[in-house]
């Protein structure tokens, strides 16, 4: 069983390559939290772009974010502020919260969750679906979360007792594999939260490269990420 579940979880991470979407985005960090609707595109293995839209429903939006490679541009309208710098960890969680690189942050949204190095694994059942724990070196350890169906529906990674990143999948699409249109990461360390769920989702598309990069309107300075 435990063998047949890892194929499942290398199978899901294969199906999606590409997403073009819009969600209700809400991430709470230090005590504050924010919403709103995004329209996002994400492509393997690292191009990430996400737009805010204005509450209003017309008008400009109130943030553009994107990250190719080891770029990062971000252009806030109302502001007149545009921003470029390496896309870092450290520079992204300014705007996700999350502590991940951007090709993680990429592949979670995909639902391709990375496999930690694991030297055993321990299979659990319970609640209508499985439990597969994977133990790295040290106090490493991974538990990945299927439903009674086999289908992936979390992962979540520790360091000893420690909760340092997890993901939960929900609310699939029909078609198969089926893509989760609900999406909650969770880094406890961080004190960081982020769900989002899809209104619209379009998988494995052809998205034009220049998406994931932005063009400062004439006359704003470039300024790098603070």
């Amino acid at each position: 069983m435990e063998t047949t579940l890892l194929d499942r979880l290398y199978d899901y991470g294969r199906a999606f390559r590409s997403l073009k979407g819009v969600a209700k985005v809400r991430v709470s960090s230090g005590g504050r939290t924010l919403s709103g609707t995004q329209v996002l595109f994400a492509e393997k293995p690292d191009r990430l772009r996400a737009e805010t839209l204005n509450p209003l429903g017309f008008g400009q939006s109130l943030l553009q974010v994107a990250a190719s490679g080891d770029k990062l541009e971000v252009y806030v309208p109302r502001e007149g502020r545009y921003y470029e710098g390496q896309a870092t960890a450290g520079n992204l969680a300014r705007f996700t919260r999350l502590p991940l690189q951007l090709e993680d942050l990429v592949r979670l949204i995909l639902y391709d969750v990375p496999v930690l190095p694991f030297e055993e694994t321990l299979l659990s059942s319970g609640e209508g679906g499985y439990r597969l724990s994977l133990y790295g070196e040290g106090e490493v350890r991974q538990e990945l979360t299927y439903d009674a169906g086999l289908r992936l529906t979390g992962s979540a990674y520790f360091v000893g007792k420690d909760l340092q990143l997890e993901v939960v999948y929900e609310k699939f699409s029909e078609d198969r594999p089926g893509f989760p249109r609900v999406q909650r990461l969770s880094a406890p360390q961080d004190g960081a939260v982020a769900s989002l769920v899809f209104s619209e989702a379009l998988t494995n598309v052809v998205i034009p490269g220049d998406r994931f990069s932005l063009d400062p309107p004439a006359g704003i300075e470039v300024r790098p990420i603070p």
